[in-house]
């Protein structure tokens, strides 16, 4: 509850004189209250989504299969069920990812798997966390997440993957520890791991996490952009495209979602979009996060509302 991304909207909550009452401290479940109206959330997920409709959205394969339904770009994927189905996928496509269904923050995830050996370990990864396992195809573009509240766009936020700087006399498992330390002091969740997906990242460039980069050069350190795995963040809401914020309109409206985000993956030249992700349950980023959550506030309470 004390997490910056829960603390975003009841800080602006309690500003505007409506009651928190924090359900379970280990959890950011908590409930707002103001003149007789109370609302449960669990970070920015009301109680005003249905059930069904959050299970449907929030499980990656349920989402990809609604999004394709109704005619949305998404990769090509697929449910695991057994090792040949899954070659046979990985065949097809040369590239992919594998992840938990309904896991969040990239836990489990594996991309770029381009041979058996590599499915085989992604799978059995991704199995830790849930049984229930997706077989992706691996499209390349810049991770962009549009945020919409009430409906209607209130933010847009690039995604950038984990890099590192040499300086010509460090490691890149030294370099990785010190830029972690750096950034546990302003957010302890922005952290690169020490673990295989980095290593594979690393191999895939030709380095090793004994290697040391020649000083100035950067090193990307992991294929996913997600900010739990050390990735950045900056606000381009006045730079998304007017087509992209149309169509993530339009996917927002069909899946019944008035708070979520949108999850894209874009080609910057051809400006093809595939749809990744939808996050009905999104923790609210530092970056734009005022604002979210005056948005957010605003639908829930808009007596509230600060002219």
């Amino acid at each position: 509850m004390d997490s910056v991304y829960t603390t975003t909207i009841t800080d602006e909550a309690r500003r505007r004189g409506i009651s928190v009452t924090v359900i379970d401290p280990s959890v950011p479940i908590f409930s707002l209250s103001h003149k007789g109206s109370c609302v449960r959330c669990y970070r920015s997920l009301t109680d005003r989504v249905g059930a069904v409709t959050f299970h449907l959205t929030q499980n990656k394969h349920l989402a990809a299969s609604f999004l394709r339904g109704h005619g949305f770009p998404v990769p090509a994927h697929q449910l695991y069920t057994n090792m040949s189905d899954a070659y046979r996928f990985l065949d097809r496509y040369r590239s992919i990812v594998v992840k938990p269904c309904s896991q969040w923050g990239a836990r489990g995830v594996s991309t770029h798997i381009s041979d058996s050996y590599e499915l085989r370990l992604a799978v059995r990864k991704a199995r830790r966390y849930e049984k229930s396992v997706l077989l992706e195809e691996c499209v390349s573009g810049t991770d962009q997440r549009l945020i919409f509240i009430d409906y209607r766009f209130v933010a847009a936020l690039q995604r950038t993957p984990a890099f590192i700087s040499g300086n010509g006399s460090d490691t890149l498992r030294s370099l990785i520890q010190k830029k972690n330390a750096e950034t546990r002091k302003i957010d302890p969740v922005n952290t690169i791991p020490l673990d295989r997906e980095t290593l594979r990242c690393l191999k895939l460039a030709g380095h090793t996490y004994d290697s040391v980069p020649l000083n100035g050069r950067h090193i990307q350190v992991r294929f996913t952009s997600n900010y739990h795995t050390g990735g950045s963040v900056k606000d381009i809401s006045t730079l998304v495209s007017s087509d992209l914020k149309a169509l993530a309109e339009k996917i927002v409206l069909d899946a019944q979602l008035p708070v979520t985000g949108v999850d894209f993956l874009v080609d910057e030249k051809s400006g093809k979009a595939y749809i990744i992700e939808l996050a009905p349950d999104l923790a609210i980023s530092p970056r734009s996060g005022k604002i979210v959550a005056q948005r957010f506030l605003d639908y829930l309470f808009p007596e509230t509302r600060q002219t």
